[in-house]
């Protein structure tokens, strides 16, 4: 896979704490890459150096692409309260102004069917479950075709069930529209299901503990949770986890 988005010596200060130190990283075309450490280490930091929220102190951040097409989904919806679904999708392809409206219409809708959430189009963020939240602020993102998308703990606040079932779906997204996806979590198990390569970030400077690629002879699907491939991964990586600890 060729590379997409290249960092390189990145060093983020915030006032007299060094956040992020001398940090290299690559993330490929297609891949699913899953930024996994413990709360205060940088992982939202770096996501936002890659996604240009947050320039860096120092070090160099380089796109290898024509096409510098992205998206960023956050922890919450973020929803616009007097707007509907379809128009809460509809905002970036407004704010491009590139569209007609039919247009913008048109790719939201289709945006809010890979969601399965066409039948929600006029219902208004406080009709919605935390879960189909989620799932519209993702259409939002994908509204736009975006080529890379950054997430930030999106499902973190959803119950188990809900989590899994969103989970699910995004790979899924994501092998269909071939998304280059960097996610931030902190759940070893969220990690492994979903991820092409997982990051474990140390608890300061922003060094990487674990740089694993995630193989499975199965799909992506609920049964692949109880498979011996899965827990093998997670076994390594909860090790290297304690490992930081000692």
């Amino acid at each position: 896979m060729a590379t997409v988005l290249e960092l390189q010596n990145i060093q983020k200060k915030f006032k007299d704490r060094t956040i992020l130190e001398s940090v290299n990283l690559n993330l490929q075309d297609g891949e699913f890459l899953s930024l996994l450490g413990p709360s205060g280490c940088g992982k939202s930091t770096l996501l936002r150096l890659m996604a240009g929220l947050e320039n860096p102190t120092s070090g160099t951040l380089s796109w290898h692409t024509a096409e510098k097409k992205t998206a960023f989904v956050f922890q919450e919806a973020q929803l616009l309260s007097w707007r509907t679904v379809l128009e809460n999708v509809r905002l970036p392809l407004e704010i491009q102004a590139k569209l007609s409206q039919k247009e913008q219409d048109e790719k939201s809708h289709f945006a809010l069917q890979k969601v399965n959430l066409t039948s929600f189009e006029s219902f208004f963020p406080h009709e919605l479950s935390g879960g189909m939240k989620m799932r519209v602020s993702i259409a939002r993102a994908l509204s736009a075709s975006p080529k890379i998308l950054f997430m930030d703990e999106p499902f973190s606040a959803l119950d188990e069930i809900t989590r899994f079932g969103m989970q699910k779906q995004l790979r899924t997204l994501c092998e269909q529209d071939k998304l280059s996806v960097v996610f931030v979590t902190h759940s070893s198990y969220e990690a492994a299901f979903l991820a092409d390569r997982v990051l474990l970030m140390s608890a300061q400077g922003g060094q990487f503990l674990l740089n694993e690629k995630i193989i499975y002879s199965q799909p992506r699907e609920d049964s692949l949770r109880l498979s011996p491939d899965y827990h093998s991964h997670i076994a390594k990586i909860s090790a290297k986890m304690s490992e930081s600890f000692l």
